[in-house]
């Protein structure tokens, strides 16, 4: 806490400066929605952005309060799905995006990008536990890598997702995304791969938006 107080050069009684803990982006959490029928929500009320912030201190003061950060709250549990809001919504994904740009394909700045997938297939619901174990952990460790720009090539990064792809009865399948622009090149593609799929365990599969 000490050292903490001197890097910031700050007294007991003193407020932070903004630029002394400011990002180097403004960005935005997004949130994915559908309903039980999948079929009467329109589409612009299938996808909200929720929180915007440009420093570390906002992002922290969102994060220790928004359910999202742990998954397991609002994704599938192994047992039921949860609906939130007197609409009865369903979270399918969590996003966080440059401020501007949105998570969809159709944004011009999305436009010829990549996707870099890595997709996880839980074949036994016993194993959902471990798995949200590690990969909560691995969400909140993407979001500060990105938003400290330390991930490889993150200025090519727009954002990423973390969805929930199940169908009870079905498949129980979750993936996390990271989304690139259109000036990556082909040598930091196959870079970028190989360091999320030594990061994440699972092999990453890479597509063109």
């Amino acid at each position: 806490m000490e050292k903490i107080k001197e890097d910031l050069q700050i007294e007991e009684s003193s407020t932070i400066e903004h630029e002394k803990v400011k990002l180097n982006r403004c960005w935005s959490f997004w949130e994915n929605y559908e309903t039980k029928n999948k079929k009467d929500l329109e589409y612009k009320d299938s996808l909200k952005e929720i929180y915007s912030f440009d420093d570390i201190i906002s992002f922290w003061q969102f994060w220790n309060k928004y359910l999202g950060a742990d998954p397991k709250k609002i994704f599938y549990n192994g047992e039921y799905i949860t609906y939130f809001f007197k609409q009865k919504y369903r979270i399918t994904a969590m996003n966080l995006f440059t401020k501007g740009i949105r998570p969809e394909w159709e944004d011009k700045n999305n436009e010829k990008g990549r996707i870099f997938i890595l997709e996880y297939l839980i074949e036994n619901n016993n194993e959902i536990d471990s798995f949200y174990n590690t990969a909560t952990k691995l969400w909140t460790e993407l979001i500060c890598i990105l938003i400290g720009e330390t991930i490889p090539y993150s200025k090519y990064i727009n954002g990423i997702r973390f969805s929930d792809k199940t169908r009870i009865g079905k498949s129980t399948i979750f993936r996390f995304e990271i989304w690139t622009n259109k000036s990556i090149s082909e040598n930091e593609v196959t870079e970028l791969k190989s360091f999320l799929s030594n990061k994440f365990g699972c092999s990453a599969t890479v597509k063109k938006i």
